[in-house]
């Protein structure tokens, strides 16, 4: 029974030890591949928003997107609470300076997008960050916050594989 027991003990720290360093590779990786990931969405991003520029405000029907790429760029701007890729309401330039794509404007519910693909928004209702500075700041964020959990997390592990030996080596012990 005690030979069993061991038995249980290595087999459950060793599955503790591969879980720890799965979570080191992951957290190496996340540090390593945030660049590539923040590039890759700032691209696929500056795409759909030009694209979406050159139809709506340059008027460049050369170019179309479809209803879900329109809805993307409203849904994302009023998710993150920004406006343009860059630059705030200035990335848009139009006539008007205060035609904007509806997802700039607080007030946007969330449904109704007008035939034009631009409204009139009142300046205090729209949101005046750019897209991309509130993306990385949100990543930032979110990075740092993951990071101290995942850090607490395998404090946790260690200490637990620790007290666990210790553990095992006062039953030897007894």
């Amino acid at each position: 029974k005690q030979w069993y027991q061991r038995r249980v003990a290595i087999t459950a720290g060793i599955v503790v030890l591969v879980v720890l360093v799965l979570e080191i590779i992951v957290v190496i990786l996340a540090i390593v591949k945030k660049q590539a990931f923040i590039d890759a969405t700032e691209e696929a991003a500056g795409t759909l928003f030009k694209t979406y520029k050159d139809q709506f405000v340059d008027d460049n029907q050369s170019v179309e997107l479809t209803d879900t790429e329109i809805l993307a760029v409203n849904s994302a701007q009023f998710i993150f609470q920004c406006c343009g890729l860059t630059e705030g309401p200035s990335y848009w330039k139009t006539e008007s300076q205060t035609d904007v794509p509806p997802g700039c404007c607080s007030d946007w519910n969330g449904e109704k997008i007008p035939d034009s693909k631009l409204e009139s928004c009142v300046e205090t209702k729209m949101y005046q960050t750019g897209c991309t500075e509130k993306v990385k700041d949100l990543a930032d964020q979110f990075g740092v916050t993951t990071l101290i959990i995942v850090a607490s997390v395998m404090a946790f592990e260690i200490l637990c594989l620790i007290a666990a030996c210790c553990s095992k080596k006062n039953d030897h012990i007894a």
